[in-house]
C-alpha cells in the first residue's frame, strides 16, 4: 500500500519535472539556436551581423528614441502607480472598486486599441478631443486654434502620454500588493513622532517597498521596450522609431535582414539582463524593509480637502485609459467615416454589421485569436499550476527550478523571444512559420510570468494543514491537486485564465513577428486595416474586441468575486 503510494506521489512528481524540463527547453532551445544561427552560419564565427546594425544610424535613433520614451515615461508611470497605490492602501481616498479595477484596466481594452482610441480623440485635426477644445473656445470669442490643435497626439508628448497611461496598472499591481503586505507599525511609530504625512511616505513608507518599486521599474522597462502597438500607431505618425519597431521591420524587410534582427534582438536582451541584474540587487539590499507574512491593519490617514481631489484623479485615469478611448472607437465605428463633426442622424450601424455579415479577414482573425485565447489560457494556467505545485511540494532547488522557469521569460523583450521562435521553428524540420502552432507556443511562454504570478498568490490562499490532512489520509499529491488544492485554488486561477485570454487575444507583439496571412490574428489584422484599410473598419475591429475582452474580464472577476464571499461565508 505504501508502495503504491510513493508510486502516485511519483507519477504526479514526473508529471511536473516533464512539464518544468518543457517549458525551459522551449525557452532555451529558440535562443541558442538564434545565437548559432545568427553568428555561427558555418564553421566560422561571422559577427557581421553585429557589425550591421551597429553601424546602422537607424539603430541609434531607435535606440535613442526608446531611451528617451523610458527615461520620461517610465518614472511618471511609477510616480502615478506609486501614488495610487498609496492612495488606495493608505488613505482615506481609497475607492473599494477602484483598487479592484486599477490592476486590470489594461485588459479593457489591448495597447492596440487603446493608441488607436487616443488618435481619435487627439488627432491634430479631427480628434473628437480637440474639436470639443476649439468649440469651448469659439463659443468664448477665442479664435486662435483655426482648425487644428491645441493637442496632437502624434507627437513626443502624446507619444509619451499613452506609454505612462498604459503601464501604470502594472507597477500599480506590485506596489498595492507590497503596501499590503508591510508592516504599518513603522509607519504608526513615524506619526507617533510627530512625523508628517509626507515625511513619513517619504522616509519610511517608501523605503519599505523599495524592492517593489525596483521590480515595478523592471516590468516598465521590459513592458515599454516590448510595447509595439503604440509606437507603431503613434510614434509612426510622429515619426518616432522604437526599437520594437525597428526590429519588426527587419524581420519583415525584403531581402531577409532576420540575421541583423537577432542581433539587436541579443543587445536588447543584455540590455534588459543587466537591469534584471541592478533590480536583484536593490531587491536584495531593501529585503529587510519589508515583513511578509500577515501585518496589522494600517492606520488610515486622512487627506482632509485633498480626499476628493485625490479621487477625481484616479477617476480621471481610469476614464483616460479606458472609457474614453473606447467611446471613441464606438463613435467612429458608428460612422460612415471619420469626422470630427458628429452627425447623430447620420451614425449607423452598417460598419459593426458588416464585420459579422460580410466574412472577411476580421471575423476570421477574431474567430482564430479568441480560440487562441481559450486554448493558450487554459494550457498556460493549466501548465503552471502544475508545476508551481511540484515545486512547492519538493522545496529547496526544485521551486527555485521552477520559479526560473516561470519566471525568466519576463526578463526576455516580447520581440526577442518572437524573432528566437521564427529562427528556431520557422525552417526545417519543423516548418512552423505562419502556423497557429507557433503562435500558441509564443503566447504560452510569453505570458508565464503572469499566469505564475496569479497561480502563486492562489496557491499561496490556501492553508498547508488542508493539504498535510488530505495527505495524511493516504491521498496522494495527484488527488491532493484534483480534489483540495484545485477547488480552493479557483477563483486565482479563473482571474488568472481572464488575464491571459485577454492578454493573448489582443496581442500585437508576437502577432507581428510570427502570424501569417493564412492564419490571420485580431493583433495582425489590426496592423494590416492601420495601413490599408479605413478608419471606420479599424474603429468597428477595436470596439468588437474591447467588447468581448471586456466582458470577459467582468465575468472573470464577478466569478472569482462569488466564489471567495461563498467561502467566507461557509
Amino acid at each position: 500500500m505504501i508502495a503504491a503510494a510513493r508510486a502516485r506521489i511519483d507519477t504526479f512528481g514526473t508529471v511536473g519535472l516533464v512539464l518544468t524540463l518543457s517549458v525551459i527547453g522551449i525557452i532555451a532551445y529558440p535562443l541558442s539556436a538564434t545565437v548559432v544561427n545568427a553568428f555561427v552560419p558555418g564553421s566560422a564565427v561571422d559577427l557581421t551581423p553585429m557589425r550591421l546594425v551597429l553601424t546602422d544610424a537607424a539603430l541609434h535613433r531607435a535606440a535613442r528614441n526608446t531611451g528617451v520614451v523610458l527615461v520620461t515615461a517610465g518614472p511618471l508611470a511609477l510616480l502615478i502607480g506609486s501614488a495610487f497605490a498609496w492612495l488606495n492602501e493608505r488613505t482615506d481616498a481609497r475607492l473599494r472598486w477602484l483598487a479592484d479595477l486599477l490592476p486590470v484596466v489594461p485588459l479593457l481594452l489591448p495597447p492596440i486599441a487603446l493608441s488607436i482610441g487616443w488618435v481619435f480623440l487627439a488627432d491634430e485635426r479631427a480628434g473628437y478631443v480637440n474639436s470639443a477644445i476649439r468649440s469651448a473656445a469659439g463659443a468664448v470669442g477665442f479664435d486662435g486654434f483655426g482648425e487644428q490643435g491645441p493637442l496632437d497626439i502624434a507627437s513626443w508628448p502624446g507619444l509619451i502620454f499613452v506609454y505612462t497611461i498604459s503601464l501604470v496598472p502594472y507597477v500599480y499591481l506590485i506596489v498595492a500588493s507590497a503596501l499590503k503586505n508591510a508592516d504599518p507599525s513603522l509607519e504608526e511609530a513615524s506619526r507617533m513622532s510627530a512625523a508628517g504625512v509626507v515625511t513619513t511616505l517619504v522616509r519610511v513608507s517608501l523605503p519599505a517597498v523599495l524592492p517593489a518599486l525596483a521590480a515595478a521599474a523592471l516590468l516598465v522597462v521590459i513592458v515599454g521596450s516590448s510595447l509595439f502597438s503604440i509606437p507603431r500607431t503613434i510614434g509612426t505618425a510622429a515619426r518616432v522609431d522604437t526599437i520594437s519597431v525597428y526590429i519588426v521591420r527587419l524581420t519583415q524587410s525584403f531581402p531577409s535582414r532576420l540575421d541583423e534582427a537577432v542581433a539587436v534582438s541579443l543587445l536588447v536582451l543584455v540590455v534588459m539582463g543587466g537591469v534584471w541584474l541592478l533590480q536583484r540587487r536593490i531587491a536584495a539590499r531593501g529585503r529587510h524593509s519589508t515583513i511578509s507574512g500577515k501585518a496589522a491593519t494600517a492606520a488610515v490617514v486622512r487627506l482632509g480637502p485633498w480626499r476628493r481631489p485625490a479621487r477625481l484623479l484616479m477617476v480621471g485615469y481610469l476614464l483616460c485609459v479606458s472609457a474614453l478611448p473606447f467611446l471613441a472607437l464606438a463613435l467612429v465605428a458608428l460612422q460612415p467615416f471619420w469626422s470630427a463633426t458628429v452627425d447623430v442622424s447620420a451614425l449607423t450601424l452598417d460598419n459593426v454589421r458588416g464585420f459579422f455579415t460580410d466574412g472577411g479577414r476580421s471575423l476570421d482573425a477574431l474567430r482564430t485569436s479568441l480560440t487562441l485565447g481559450v486554448v493558450g489560457a487554459t494550457t498556460g494556467i493549466a501548465v503552471v499550476a502544475v508545476i508551481v505545485t511540484y515545486g512547492r511540494d519538493r522545496g529547496g532547488v526544485a521551486a527555485r527550478f521552477v520559479e526560473g522557469a516561470t519566471k525568466t521569460p519576463g526578463a526576455i523583450s516580447h520581440i526577442v523571444f518572437g524573432v528566437a521562435l521564427l529562427v528556431a521553428f520557422a525552417g526545417a524540420p519543423f516548418y512552423l512559420s505562419g502556423t497557429l502552432q507557433i503562435l500558441l507556443m509564443a503566447y504560452v511562454i510569453i505570458y508565464l510570468p503572469q499566469a505564475s504570478t496569479a497561480v502563486e498568490v492562489a496557491h499561496g490562499q490556501v492553508g498547508r494543514e488542508l493539504l498535510e490532512a488530505s495527505r495524511m489520509s493516504g491521498a496522494s499529491k495527484g488527488r491532493t491537486f484534483r480534489s483540495v488544492l484545485f477547488p480552493l485554488m479557483r477563483p486565482g486561477l479563473t482571474a488568472g485564465w481572464a488575464l491571459l485570454f485577454v492578454v493573448m487575444v489582443g496581442d500585437l507583439t508576437a502577432s507581428a513577428i510570427l502570424a501569417g496571412t493564412t492564419n490571420p490574428v485580431v493583433g495582425f489584422v489590426f496592423l494590416d486595416i492601420w495601413d490599408h484599410g479605413t478608419f471606420s473598419e479599424l474603429a468597428a475591429l477595436g470596439t468588437i474586441v474591447s467588447l468581448v475582452t471586456s466582458v470577459v474580464v467582468l465575468l472573470a472577476l464577478t466569478v472569482g468575486s462569488r466564489s471567495r464571499y461563498r467561502r467566507a461565508g461557509r
